[in-house]
């Protein structure tokens, strides 16, 4: 008796309920019947064709004679999948609760199926297994290897037959529920059904690339195929479809030489969840200057069903993705500039000025970074090398004062070299020439209310637009260039000084010229 509660209880968890997420667990779902008819020998020529009866399968007395029944059982769930397990279930509502029925794989059926016109009976599957109890009785049969056929060759569906293995003799009718059950101990479900474990095989991983730093983020990633590390971090994004199962997932690399000889191997942690995976290659395999290659592969971990035995399967290798080490820095760059020659005054503050950067001694130099202090408004920024190594750039320096540009080349593994500082000094306009008759530079003139005229002259400045003014410590004043001559009224007798400048087109000042007068 215990025995057979036992075949019970474990017949009723794979008939009406899914088994509880547990990990590593093999994926599990269930069809039910597409369609279905029963053929009775009393009634040869009579179709039943998606009957709301039950299905009647044996010899009987009430009703009297031989019955068959057929069911369309849907198998797509299990296209492109690998199959561990599959079951037919049925549920007995009436009859004799032993193993004396017989599961056929047949031809198909239609309204048009009888007793007269049956389908073929192509294969007998046996008489299944029963358990009985609790005012139950179910009746299941293997039917693994016909379904992993069917599926194979692209079948959606299977049709099946139930009859008794002796239709003389002794009568036994069976009735077979064909819709839903109401049990007051197992509840609610669906019968008959099919019921698969099943594994989804893992898809190749996408978007194999390498990790710069130790996590496990896409980015930041080499630009090239030179990366500036000895331990890169591999990665990879897995996908898990039988993740809601409870199904592991984790990612193997695989590291070799140019030649293809293999270096050494990694898994990733495993884990249900779909996305990034990654490892890191250990210290000491990779070597500076030398070329490598890496593959990746999925591998998922699941259980046998009925076993305590863990599986796995793979999917195929990602194509071979070649890097090449390159841990040496670039050298000190060659800075030059006809505009700011380096530690020079060089040209008229505000004008553009082209930097030109040159690799030096390094032969991999992709790109330069650089910044200028005093920078202002300018920021730092980074410039492509071209095939030789070379760059420049456009920069306007607006202190007058020492400027200095720090440049460090980056090589195409993304390795920055040291700084090198390049400092230039940009040139002011000279301070205008001041003239006036009234007022004399150095000299006594006019007087307290007497107004004079000054006359305001370029003195080889370029560019000049307007000229700046202003008395003692009084108002600034300005005058366009095209208009020099100001005429200024001094309210005291003694000493003035009038400070004058030029402002250049880009909105300079020149140095200021302190005209310095006497009042009489």
């Amino acid at each position: 008796m215990n025995r057979v509660l036992a075949l019970l209880c474990a017949f009723i968890v794979t008939l009406v309920m899914m088994p509880p997420a547990q990990a590593n667990a093999s994926a599990s779902t269930s069809t039910l019947k597409l369609a279905w008819t029963y053929v009775a020998l009393a009634d040869p020529k009579a179709s039943h064709w998606n009957s709301a009866d039950d299905a009647l399968v044996g010899t009987g007395v009430q009703p009297p004679g031989v019955f068959r029944s057929f069911f369309r059982m849907d198998i797509s769930p299990m296209r492109g999948k690998k199959l561990l397990y599959a079951t037919f279930q049925g549920y007995l509502n009436s009859g004799a609760c032993d193993p004396s029925i017989e599961l056929w794989l047949t031809g198909e059926i239609g309204p048009e199926t009888t007793w007269s016109n049956q389908p073929a009976w192509t294969r007998n599957l046996g008489t299944g297994t029963v358990a009985d109890g609790f005012d139950s009785c179910f009746f299941n049969w293997r039917i693994s290897d016909l379904v992993r056929e069917a599926s194979a060759r692209g079948e959606r569906h299977l049709t099946f037959g139930l009859r008794a293995a002796s239709e003389v003799g002794p009568r036994s009718l069976r009735v077979f529920e064909t819709d839903q059950v109401n049990h007051p101990y197992w509840g609610r479900f669906t019968t008959p059904g099919l019921r698969f474990w099943y594994n989804t095989v893992p898809e190749v991983p996408t978007d194999p690339a390498i990790n710069l730093n130790d996590s496990c983020w896409p980015e930041p990633r080499p630009a090239t195929t030179f990366v500036s590390t000895t331990t890169p971090t591999l990665g990879a994004d897995v996908v898990n479809p039988d993740r809601e199962h409870g199904d592991e997932v984790s990612a193997r690399f695989e590291w070799a030489d140019a030649s293809g000889a293999v270096l050494g191997s990694a898994t990733s942690y495993p884990g249900s969840w779909e996305g990034r995976h990654c490892t890191e290659i250990p210290e000491g395999l990779l070597a500076d200057g030398k070329t490598y290659r890496w593959r990746v592969r999925a591998e998922d971990h699941y259980q046998e069903p009925e076993t305590l035995e863990m599986l796995s399967d793979a999917s195929d290798w990602t194509a071979w993705q070649e890097f090449t080490v390159d841990v040496t820095r670039p050298t000190l760059p060659v800075i030059a500039s006809e505009t700011y020659p380096e530690n020079s005054t060089g040209g008229l503050v505000g004008t553009p000025g082209v930097f030109t950067f040159s690799p030096g001694e390094s032969t991999d130099v992709a790109s330069y970074e650089y910044r200028l202090v005093p920078g202002g408004s300018l920021p730092s920024g980074r410039v492509t090398a071209d095939a030789e190594g070379r760059a420049s750039v456009t920069l306007t320096p607006t202190r007058i004062f020492r400027n200095i540009l720090y440049v460090r080349a980056v090589d195409r593994a993304g390795n920055p070299g040291s700084e090198r500082a390049y400092a230039f000094t940009p040139r002011r306009n000279p301070a205008p020439s001041v003239t006036s008759a009234v007022y004399p530079e150095n000299a006594p003139g006019g007087g307290a209310g007497v107004p004079g005229e000054f006359t305001f002259s370029s003195n080889g400045a370029q560019d000049v637009v307007a000229y700046g003014y202003r008395l003692d410590s009084g108002e600034t004043l300005q005058t366009p260039a095209d208009t020099p001559t100001v005429t200024i009224t001094p309210d005291t007798a003694g000493p003035h000084t009038l400070s004058v400048w030029s402002i250049d087109a880009r909105g300079y000042s020149s140095w200021a010229r302190d005209y310095a007068f006497t009042v009489n």
